[in-house]
């Protein structure tokens, strides 16, 4: 009984024949899920990467770099002559770790009077240096390296599907030159009449 059924369901369904572009269109499209899954993966595979090498830049600097007390040299400005409103660049007087008084330039709170102590940061030679990257430096390189790879992948992806999209138009349209060709004598009644 189950026999005769499927039987009869396979006699009584007919499939539409698939063209050779069709196969290729379906096969195409395996291939580029599989590549859309392939820079998922690799995108996080480098993100994991950039974000431990980052967390490993941010611990090294800071190991690399002293906190140190130093006084400002003279009353800073409101605004920095650069436009920002944050903080500005100042002579500072500080002491190193050889107990030798120096002086130099670095980045000062705005409206900062002169003989104001503030925290700045020197290198192992005691020169004052910029601060180390914070907490927030590994997520932001991670999300910009991110952010990179899936543009760049859904970018290659995106030409990659035109130039399939192309290909298989031009090769549906030969298809349907080659079946026309094969079609019209029947259909127009010239079919054996010898003449073309």
């Amino acid at each position: 009984m189950r026999t005769d059924d499927r039987s009869g369901r396979r006699t009584g369904r007919r499939r539409l024949p698939r063209r050779r572009s069709d196969r290729l269109e379906a096969m195409s499209t395996w291939l580029f899920c599989g590549l859309a899954a392939a820079v998922l993966v690799v995108t996080v595979v480098v993100a994991a990467w950039v974000h431990g090498e980052a967390t490993d830049t941010m611990h090294r600097r800071a190991a690399d770099l002293t906190p140190t007390a130093a006084t400002t040299l003279s009353d800073e400005p409101a605004a920095p002559s650069d436009g920002g409103l944050a903080s500005a660049y100042g002579g500072v007087r500080w002491t190193d770790s050889h107990g030798v008084d120096r002086t130099g330039y670095t980045e000062v709170p705005a409206l900062t009077r002169a003989g104001t102590a503030i925290t700045i940061w020197t290198d192992r030679q005691g020169d004052v240096v910029p601060p180390p990257p914070g907490p927030e430096f590994p997520p932001i390189v991670t999300a910009v390296s991110v952010l990179g790879l899936l543009v760049a992948g859904s970018g290659l992806l995106a030409l990659l599907v035109w130039v399939e999209r192309r290909w298989l138009a031009r090769l549906r349209a030969a298809e349907w030159d080659a079946g026309w060709l094969r079609v019209e004598p029947r259909w127009s009644g010239r079919e054996g009449s010898g003449t073309r």
